[in-house]
């Protein structure tokens, strides 16, 4: 699981976190959660789940979730993605803070994969969303993935970074 992600918005607080579950069949989905404390000024304060969800649209396995929001509360979340038909890829989904609660957006892609890995069962330790302080809008993602075959004992991982931002935040 990574680093839960908290906003304070002046007369609330807010933090989104995520990780990976079992998901229906044998596919593995990312859970999110929303807390918020209502009650700032009040001791001891009044955490509670204001929203939560399982993203796992189809068959495939995502896992190694990162989520982070924005300063109007927009919500992205990256991870990893693979099945029997690609090979492990970055992808991305979210949610405007207009939208229903409990809902994510459909999935877009950042890089897809272009082979995969035999030799460990290791995968996406840095998984990292987090938000530009510079303008408070835009979306940062690192994660890795496969671009070519890794040679025995050696793991040929690559990097990528991506940014985005909803068009609600400008």
């Amino acid at each position: 699981m990574y680093r839960a992600a908290y906003r304070n918005f002046g007369g609330y607080e807010r933090i989104v976190v995520s990780h990976s579950v079992a998901g229906s069949g044998t596919s593995t989905g990312v859970r999110w959660y929303e807390i918020r404390n209502l009650a700032i000024t009040q001791s001891p304060p009044l955490w509670s789940i204001y929203q939560q969800g399982t993203y796992n649209p189809d068959a495939n396995f995502r896992w190694m979730p990162s989520i982070a929001m924005d300063k109007l509360g927009n919500i992205a979340m990256g991870y990893s993605v693979s099945g029997t038909a690609i090979y492990p890829s970055i992808r991305f989904t979210g949610r405007n803070f207009l939208d229903p609660t409990g809902t994510m957006a459909a999935e877009s892609s950042i890089v897809a994969g272009t082979n995969n890995q035999t030799l460990t069962s290791r995968w996406g330790d840095y998984s990292s969303m987090s938000i530009d302080p510079s303008d408070d809008c835009t979306f940062w993602y690192a994660q890795e993935y496969i671009k070519n075959r890794s040679s025995f004992f050696s793991f040929n991982w690559s990097t990528r970074l991506a940014s985005f931002k909803f068009s609600s935040c400008l």
